[in-house]
């Protein structure tokens, strides 16, 4: 376990860049901001197995140790919700402690259903049990922190 992003970081230095932006099958998720952040890449660096559902990407929010949670996802919400929640605990359980409170979740899809109801579930979710905020967006979400 680690204490701090730092320490992973640095564990990890061929996973992590400092970027704003990851982008994968046409989807884009790009903060807007100043700020010091670090990528990692979580899907095949960070979490090799295959065995654990996982998503794409993270970004360090330095300032103040938010940690968002990025997949960049074809339709499946439900799938992309899932592995991001997968990735939360398998976080928590192996590699850093990160509060509810400073962890963001981002899906970007090629296309967001219909059905919103779903989509706000699934957001309503997250808020209760997961983190701090569940986004979601059709091909590219751009976020300002």
């Amino acid at each position: 376990m680690y204490n701090n992003f730092e320490d992973l970081i640095s564990e990890y230095p061929n996973c992590c860049t400092k970027s704003y932006a990851a982008s994968e099958n046409g989807k884009r998720f790009e903060i807007e901001s100043n700020e010091h952040f670090t990528k990692i890449k979580i899907d095949g660096c960070l979490i090799t197995s295959q065995l654990i559902e996982k998503c794409d990407f993270g970004f360090v929010r330095h300032s103040n140790n938010n940690f968002y949670f990025i997949e960049l996802k074809g339709s499946n919400i439900e799938k992309a919700f899932n592995q991001i929640v997968s990735t939360i605990n398998h976080l928590e359980s192996n590699f850093i402690q990160i509060p509810k409170n400073n962890r963001l979740g981002f899906i970007v899809s090629s296309k967001i259903p219909k059905a919103g109801t779903d989509v706000n579930k699934l957001k309503q979710i997250f808020a209760k049990n997961y983190g701090k905020v569940l986004e979601i967006k059709n091909k590219c979400l751009k976020y300002r922190p």
